[in-house]
């Protein structure tokens, strides 16, 4: 009887140590592109939430409406508007612009909505434009 159970041991010790290695693979995996997938809001969704979202860390994304740019480079801030199709949301960020961010591009902002209806980005990320456009 104990030659059985042993048996069954040795049999079922690699499936164990297999199943263990790939959940924690699997694991990493999971955690790894959470951390780089970035979700967001779009304006209109932003606009519709405001008193829910307030003061709360979101990412916000839209098109940088042309001729709405303001940069004061001794302050190093941006004032500029980001748009959807329906609406538009005043951004204020401060700090270094990327190079990629212009008006009329996509962008993901990153930061809090404020009572004022003012977006106070923390981070901007233009999007990159396709090498096929």
């Amino acid at each position: 009887m104990n030659a059985k159970k042993t048996e069954k041991r040795r049999r079922l010790k690699p499936i164990i140590i297999s199943f263990v290695i790939v959940s924690v693979i699997g694991y990493l995996i999971y955690t790894g592109l959470r951390d780089t997938m970035t979700y967001y809001l779009t304006v209109s969704e932003v606009l519709a939430k405001s008193s829910e979202i307030q003061n709360q860390t979101i990412r916000v994304g839209g098109n940088v409406s042309p001729n709405s740019v303001q940069w004061d480079p001794k302050d190093l801030r941006l004032l500029f508007k980001i748009e959807d199709d329906k609406s538009s949301l005043n951004v204020d960020y401060r700090g270094v612009v990327p190079d990629s961010f212009k008006p009329g591009r996509e962008v993901v902002v990153e930061g809090t909505y404020k009572s004022n209806g003012q977006f106070v980005a923390t981070t901007i990320m233009p999007k990159c434009a396709s090498k096929y456009e």
